[in-house]
């Protein structure tokens, strides 16, 4: 989602909010890099941190602050036209995390691009004005999950017990931000698979249904969680990361182990093993390369027997390997469900 995003120094959180926000909006993932600030006066460049990213098409140049050191509405709107002027290919948006109603009302008064992650997104240049976090009307249902849901749905499937939980302790269980999980149980309600009580400011979930039951009413929203696979050269770290493929499915059942042994890490994580590592690609000939899996969630987050990637995700990232050979297997990595 980020491009080497340490270097964003203290901002960086903001930059990786901003990225997840415009993921659920748009299901668009953001990469930012270091902005070419050569032509832009230093009282910008001193006063914000910069980058560029781009959405929709459209260049988009970032000028982040926290939200304590804002300038007023008025002398933000000259800041960003100070820099669309020396940058005139690109779409100007001021990105902070706290910013009040009033002088968000002045900024889009003011026609200023900006974005305040879990609140506002207010681009006019691109067409978008979105107040999600004021917003009451129910978004119309996605196809399939979004990761974060899936693992949510997942993790009830592998018997864990969530009932009763808040989008509060959701986030503290799977890691995510307090404002994913309660999209993840927005979404989860359009779905029909939650009910939700709720209790003053507080809301506790109830899965609908278990077992065999859920697993049908979910099994058509549920997705493969790997983005890509790839074969590189043996790093230190490695080990760390659960068996995934067939090496999982040999690890579950009487399956050979294959040539390459296959492990799986989250998109995100990959990006820094990569950068830390100065990964390399490694021949199909080398006995010695491992095949990495790229997932669309941490697959750790549901690994419960060992350094081993969970029963129903590796069943969902084989899915689509049509090959006689994991047939049967794949049939009995199954078999402790119990589901027809």
């Amino acid at each position: 989602m980020l491009s080497n995003v340490t270097s964003f120094g203290s901002l960086g959180r903001l930059f990786e909010d901003a990225a997840a926000y415009v993921t659920q909006l748009f299901d668009i993932r953001l990469t930012f890099k270091d902005a070419d600030v050569r032509l832009l006066p230093f009282f910008l460049t001193g006063r914000y941190r910069l980058a560029e990213t781009s959405l929709f098409g459209r260049k988009l140049l970032i000028l982040a602050t926290p939200g304590q050191d804002a300038e007023t509405p008025a002398t933000i709107a000259k800041h960003i036209q100070t820099a669309r002027s020396t940058s005139d290919a690109f779409v100007v948006v001021f990105l902070t995390d706290a910013l009040s109603s009033a002088n968000r009302q002045r900024l889009i008064q003011q026609g200023v691009n900006f974005i305040v992650p879990g609140n506002q997104l207010f681009l006019p240049e691109l067409g978008a004005d979105l107040r999600e976090y004021f917003r009451s009307e129910v978004r119309p249902a996605v196809e399939q999950l979004t990761p974060a849901a899936q693992v949510v749905v997942l993790a009830s499937l592998l018997r864990e017990d969530l009932d009763g939980q808040t989008p509060k302790s959701l986030a503290e269980r799977f890691q995510y931000s307090a404002m994913s999980t309660g999209r993840v149980v927005d979404e989860l309600q359009r779905h029909d698979i939650l009910n939700i009580d709720v209790r003053g400011r507080e809301r506790r979930i109830a899965f609908k249904q278990e077992g065999d039951d859920l697993w049908r009413a979910v099994r058509d929203l549920l997705q493969s969680p790997v983005r890509a696979r790839r074969l590189v050269k043996p790093f230190p770290e490695v080990r760390a990361l659960p068996l995934a493929g067939e090496s999982a499915l040999s690890d579950y059942t009487l399956l050979g182990p294959p040539v390459h042994e296959a492990r799986a890490v989250s998109a995100r994580q990959w990006k820094g093993l990569v950068y830390q590592h100065d990964l390399q690609p490694a021949d199909d000939r080398d006995p010695e390369a491992i095949r990495i899996e790229t997932w669309s969630y941490d697959p750790r987050l549901l690994c419960h027997h060992g350094p081993v990637v969970d029963r129903l995700s590796l069943y969902l990232s084989l899915e689509d390997r049509h090959d006689e050979r994991l047939d049967q297997a794949v049939d009995t990595l199954m078999e402790p469900f119990g589901w027809s």
